[in-house]
């Protein structure tokens, strides 16, 4: 399993939710097309912010952006927390840390 590739993804996922969380809560607040409208609205926008994102600054492999879409709907930043620690998948601040600590 490639845990760099899939950590990079997740970064690059976070930051696409921050950009989709903010635009939906605009439409929602512009819009209002009732719980179900809102909810699928919600869905399609994290989604597709989430591949454009990843198209754009990146990669141009759509299947990776597709992934990226998948990890922004989900919540990137909740991913990361439940996989911190498990498939190798460690924040380079902790590790630059632990390293520093050890040569003390």
């Amino acid at each position: 399993m490639n845990s760099e590739l899939l950590l990079d993804m997740i970064y690059v996922s976070t930051i696409a939710s921050i950009i989709s969380s903010q635009a939906i809560q605009k439409i929602k607040g512009t819009l209002n097309f009732g719980k179900i409208g809102n909810s699928i609205i919600s869905i399609f926008l994290s989604t597709s912010i989430g591949i454009c994102y990843a198209l754009c600054f990146y990669t141009s492999n759509l299947l990776y952006a597709i992934w990226i879409g998948l990890f922004t709907l989900i919540g990137a930043e909740g991913l990361y927390k439940t996989f911190n620690g498990f498939f190798g998948l460690e924040s380079k601040s902790k590790t630059n840390g632990a390293e520093v600590e050890k040569n003390k």
